[in-house]
């Protein structure tokens, strides 16, 4: 049985985290375990919990949505966010893009939309909803900004492998000899994510046990080899 991968709603307005929330729970493996209705409920539950992904508005009370992005980033950099928002404006996506989200759904566009954007920014690929994509990724890139985004690559580039960043971390963590449950520490996630994205990427690159992933990673530059223990030889 697949594992559920768990999500925080935050939005001002119960009767839209209602409908999102049972949209969301028809997948069988994602799960919203809590909804915050400001960016202060949001941080507080964050402090306290652990979650693989959060679906955040724009406009909220106090603080915005791209005041909350920025709160995350620095206090939990490997949470995934996706944006969720009646804002159309390419200028706005770019904007909440920059300061970190992965993701950017309007409430306009088609409820599949935003599951296709769940999928997506969890194998760490930057999503951008339909209505906008074209706008957003041909936008002038603005001095000291990010590149342009498409929603095809993966951040920050290919990986040896087809690996995403995530994928990558998890296999350098998990090469240098750190436990699921350390490397989930490390990242900020759970340890049901780590083991999803372990069988994941043990399907992409072909290999079984565990020696056969550390080997990859060492052989590829991406991890290094932890020094041998007495006993051993190289």
């Amino acid at each position: 049985m697949p594992l559920d991968t768990t999500v925080l709603l935050v939005d001002d307005h119960a009767a839209v985290r209602t409908g999102y929330r049972r949209f969301i729970e028809m997948e069988h493996d994602l799960r919203v375990v809590h909804e915050a209705s400001n960016a202060e409920q949001a941080v507080a539950w964050l402090n306290t919990n652990r979650v693989d992904l959060a679906i955040m508005d724009i406009s909220m009370p106090g603080q915005s949505g791209l005041e909350l992005i920025r709160r995350v980033r620095l206090k939990w950099p490997e949470l995934p966010i996706v944006i969720l928002t009646m804002h159309d404006s390419p200028v706005v996506a770019s904007k909440a893009l920059e300061q970190g989200a992965m993701g950017y759904v309007t409430k306009s566009s088609p409820p599949e939309e935003l599951i296709n954007a769940l999928r997506r920014v969890l194998s760490g690929v930057r999503h951008v909803s339909s209505d906008l994509a074209a706008e957003v990724t041909h936008r002038p890139k603005a001095t000291g900004s990010a590149p342009p985004l498409t929603d095809d690559v993966p951040q920050g580039g290919v990986a040896p492998g087809g690996l995403s960043p995530r994928e990558v971390d998890i296999v350098r963590m998990l090469a240098e000899g750190r436990t699921i449950e350390q490397t989930a520490e490390s990242l900020g996630i759970s340890s049901k994510t780590v083991s999803n994205n372990l069988s994941q990427i043990r399907q992409k690159l072909g290999v079984q046990t565990d020696f056969e992933l550390a080997f990859w990673a060492w052989s590829q530059g991406v991890a290094r080899k932890p020094p041998s223990l007495p006993g051993q030889h190289a």
